[in-house]
């Protein structure tokens, strides 16, 4: 079915749902609220104290509430507290905060817009972040998306049914059901969020807001002291002896970066063939802004051979190229052809290094 006209929703009750929309950006302009006024207009306090409550609720729950809009007042409130909240973040810098946020807010749209896949709102979602898309014309739930817009906002999702390989293309574009799309949609939200982050905000107005900000490092410090400052050093022999590209995945895990499906495989089953426990791994993991620990540890688990019986072995440095996970590489790299031998080697040259230099 194509609809070749949208009347674009500006509502500031549907704005304030999706408050990344460039509509809702214009709407907020549009409604001349000034900078000085968001940050320290009596008015706008209950939009500061909502904006540094979108923050926290990144942080303790990994989504953010989206309460029952009864009123345009109350919709406005809403839409401003994003702005102000995108300023909390970026006078913090922290790059785990951020990303925390930008992922939070992304699934709360992502919660709104399961609830509501109508025809409209999924052509409005395609038309603002560039993705070509048609309805199929065999199933009413399924769409149709150039290849290129889905690879360009698949590449971080884990799961391997995700995989171009794995999917059904017709005339170049890839089958999907609308839950699927929507997905997808979580994906580029994600990125319009994080991308802009963090703002330049000027000192003066960082000091300004010091208050709001105080509270939020005070609960990511909570969240750090949750998750654990996991030191990668103190799990395993000698890491710096790991080949490139398993630091340069442990270096973005320890980030709070989310890394490909690929990259949790390669590192994963690395650290298990060199002796690490499944805790001990599953530690590692806590940093990711979207750590799941049951999940993580079913994966896990899987890879380990506690499912099927047998375990995974490390991708060889091959297959580490052929999924763009091959990093940094050095002289020792181009002698071996797996990152266990890799590790192997560094172990054995540095071990007798150390007793040449013995007296």
């Amino acid at each position: 079915m194509q609809i070749n006209m949208i009347e674009r929703r500006t509502e500031p009750q549907h704005l304030c749902i999706y408050p990344f929309l460039t509509a809702a950006s214009e709407y907020v302009d549009a409604a001349g609220i000034m900078l000085d006024d968001l940050i320290s207009a009596v008015s706008f306090k209950r939009a500061r104290l909502r904006g540094k409550a979108r923050v926290i609720e990144a942080l303790e729950e990994a989504t953010i509430r989206k309460p029952v809009i009864i009123n345009p007042a109350q919709a406005d409130m809403e839409l401003s507290s994003y702005p102000f909240a995108r300023i909390l973040v970026s006078c913090i810098g922290d790059n785990y905060l951020i990303r925390r946020y930008a992922l939070a807010e992304a699934k709360a749209a992502h919660e709104r817009l399961s609830e509501d896949t109508s025809l409209d709102i999924i052509y409005e979602m395609s038309e603002e972040f560039g993705i070509q898309l048609d309805f199929s014309p065999y199933a009413q739930n399924q769409v149709l998306v150039a290849f290129y817009d889905y690879l360009r906002f698949t590449t971080n999702i884990r799961d391997k049914r995700w995989r171009l390989v794995n999917r059904s293309l017709e005339r170049g574009k890839v089958k999907l059901s609308k839950t699927e799309f929507v997905r997808v949609l979580q994906e580029a939200m994600y990125e319009r969020i994080k991308q802009d982050l963090p703002l330049k905000v000027p000192k003066e107005i960082c000091k300004t807001i010091r208050d709001y900000t105080d509270d939020i490092k005070r609960e990511l410090e909570e969240t750090r002291k949750k998750l654990g400052d996991v030191g990668f050093e103190s799990l395993v022999k000698d890491p710096d002896s790991f080949p490139p590209c398993i630091k340069a995945i442990l270096g973005n895990l320890k980030a709070g970066v989310n890394v490909t499906h690929g990259a949790r495989f390669a590192v994963t089953a690395f650290l298990l063939n060199i002796g690490l426990t499944e805790d001990e791994v599953i530690a590692i993991y806590k940093n990711s802004p979207d750590f799941d620990e049951e999940r993580t540890r079913y994966q896990v688990e899987h890879i380990a051979g506690d499912k099927s019986g047998v375990p995974y072995t490390a991708p060889s440095c091959a297959t580490m190229r052929t999924y763009g996970n091959c990093t940094g590489s050095d002289d020792i790299c181009e002698k071996v052809t797996h990152p266990l031998t890799y590790y192997k080697r560094k172990l054995k040259d540095k071990d007798m290094k150390e007793k040449r230099e013995k007296p």
